[in-house]
């Protein structure tokens, strides 16, 4: 593990040393937000609210996670030979996640503040919430995996991601939409448990791909 963590502060670091696309990422999920704020004003609906919330995150997401694999396009020698590809890709996942939970925190106060709590956000909302970014950063961190080993990797990304983040995108909805219309938790039980799983799939299968991708 000492590797994995080794891994993973190399990324902060790199990411800290190149600003521009955090400050980039950062100026976008405002911008978009207080756009949303100055159209709706105080009468949006809680289903537009959790539409919108959404996209923000489909959309950090595209912006922030896509890239993990590409800007390795000049380490990949050199990290082939110092760790293992199960590392590689668990330091990357685990690098993506907190990345992308960060964002959506920051997102979640900027929206509140103006646009305001649609409902009842309670824990099995901030659930839902980590169940979706874990999903969509894990998708966004394989699919980066594979495009980045191919010349047109932007075309790639796209093929392969829709199939993979659209099913991810409508349960988190739906769950996170039943639960701001006041449901119990019970009538997402199911659907938070198929989520988790279809979580679990795309992690399974990112071990199992990536070493497959990084040896070529």
């Amino acid at each position: 593990m000492q590797e994995v963590f080794e891994l993973v502060k190399k990324d902060i670091k790199t990411d800290w040393r190149n600003r521009y696309p955090v400050f980039g990422i950062l100026l976008y999920l405002s911008a978009i937000i207080i756009i949303s704020y100055m159209s709706f004003m105080n009468f949006i609906k809680p289903e537009v609210w959790n539409a919108l919330f959404w996209l923000i995150i489909l959309f950090t997401s595209v912006n922030a996670i896509a890239k993990s694999f590409m800007q390795e396009e000049n380490r990949t020698t050199y990290l082939y030979f110092v760790a293992s590809p199960v590392k590689i890709i668990a330091a990357k996942l685990i690098y993506s996640n907190l990345y992308q939970f960060t964002l959506i925190l920051i997102s979640i106060v900027l929206f509140s503040l103006l646009l305001g709590s649609p409902g009842n956000l309670n824990t099995w909302f901030f659930v839902n919430l980590f169940a979706g970014s874990i999903g969509l950063a894990s998708a966004f961190t394989m699919v980066s995996s594979l495009a980045s080993k191919t010349e047109n990797n932007a075309t790639l990304m796209a093929i392969l991601g829709f199939p993979i983040v659209i099913p991810i995108l409508l349960m988190a909805t739906s769950i996170s939409k039943q639960l701001i219309l006041g449901a119990p938790a019970s009538d997402i039980t199911s659907d938070l448990l198929t989520l988790l799983s279809v979580n679990v799939i795309i992690i399974a299968l990112s071990f199992i791909l990536f070493p497959f991708t990084w040896k070529s």
